[in-house]
């Protein structure tokens, strides 16, 4: 029977693994043919050389390919579908609003192109002819009004580009917090072409929220400092218009402080019912370390040895003075004092750092 056994083993095992090898060679065979039949993307260019280099780094090559390892070579067509739709809002974003990119050698559904190029057709290049900012009627002032209108103003001109309007929004956002409204917000930006001509309009929806002025300062993580001493260095009183750059001056005065290791200022999410806003600062203490001093507490205990020393050798060496002087040289009277302080100086240190240990 082992015989017999160890035949059949002999016979099977052969075949088994020949098999399994013309399965992997058919498998790579497969997934060749897959990858090949997936087309290769290429860009034609522009009239702007700018343009082509931003095109051609922004053409997301790795998840093509990625996609060309799916398995599915009738499939390619989303992929690059969603390509040339991503390529198109990125023109556009460059400031040529009715740009489109067309393929005029795509394949149809049988999926068997080797080569699809994307043809980008730009347009006119569009500039700012206008610019609306809605919702500043809920803002209290005029003043503010139209110094966000003078602001949006110095934009009229330049290309209708996605980072110009970032910027417009920007600013709105700066100006409006800086006039007490530290929960604006941005609802809607677009810019929309003007028809007929080659300008757009930037236009930009805020939501202004409330005005809002400084209250009091709750302070947590205080160990060795006190609240008192913290609030002289706010730069504001209760009841002060908000604005984020005297809120960014209190927290470098506070980092300003020896005794301060860092700092974290929080906003509430809305004002109270008098339109204040309780703030809390967040401290942690530079608080002193046993391995930061014990070089210092070594040192002190040598001073004061020194200094015990040489006081000894004072009181000793007092009737050896010679006739007529009734004391020692005012430095060697003034070293003895000095090396007490600072023995005092760095064992106080010492001790209180075994008493609030950091």
């Amino acid at each position: 029977m082992r015989t017999r056994d160890a035949q059949r083993s002999a016979f099977f095992l052969p075949a088994i693994a020949a098999t399994l090898a013309w399965l992997a060679m058919l498998s790579l065979f497969a997934g060749a043919t897959v990858a090949a039949e997936f087309p290769s993307i290429e860009l034609e260019t522009t009239s702007s050389d700018t343009l082509d280099g931003v095109l051609r780094a922004a053409l997301n090559a790795p998840e093509l390919d990625r996609a060309a390892e799916g398995g599915d070579a009738k499939g390619w067509q989303p992929f690059v579908e969603a390509e040339r739709h991503r390529l198109e809002e990125l023109i556009r974003g460059q400031g040529y609003l009715h740009a489109r990119v067309e393929m005029p050698d795509a394949a149809d559904d049988a999926g068997s192109s080797d080569k699809v190029t994307l043809k980008p057709v730009t347009g006119p290049i569009f500039r700012v002819g206008m610019v609306e900012v809605d919702g500043l009627q809920d803002v209290a002032t005029d003043t503010v009004r139209d110094d966000v209108s003078r602001q949006m103003m110095e934009a009229v001109g330049k290309p209708a580009r996605g980072d110009l309007l970032a910027t417009l929004e920007d600013e709105v956002l700066w100006r409006l917090r800086t006039a007490s409204y530290p929960f604006v917000r941005v609802t809607e930006r677009e810019l929309l072409p003007i028809p007929g001509r080659a300008l757009a309009t930037a236009r930009i929806v805020v939501e202004p929220g409330a005005s809002a002025r400084f209250g009091a300062v709750a302070y947590s993580g205080l160990v060795g400092l006190r609240q008192d001493e913290l609030g002289r260095l706010q730069p504001f009183k209760q009841g002060d218009p908000y604005n984020p750059d005297v809120l960014e001056r209190f927290r470098e005065a506070l980092l300003g402080h020896p005794s301060v290791k860092a700092v974290r200022l929080r906003l509430p999410e809305a004002v109270d019912a008098d339109g204040q806003l309780q703030l809390r600062a967040e401290i942690e203490e530079d608080q002193l370390r046993a391995e930061d001093v014990a070089g210092n507490y070594r040192t002190g205990l040598v001073a004061a040895v020194s200094a015990i020393a040489a006081l000894a050798i004072r009181q000793v060496s007092v009737a050896s003075l010679r006739p007529g002087r009734s004391r020692w040289p005012l430095w060697f009277e003034v070293v003895p004092v000095l090396l007490l302080a600072a023995a005092f100086y760095l064992i106080a240190q010492r001790m209180l750092l075994l008493a609030f240990p950091g």
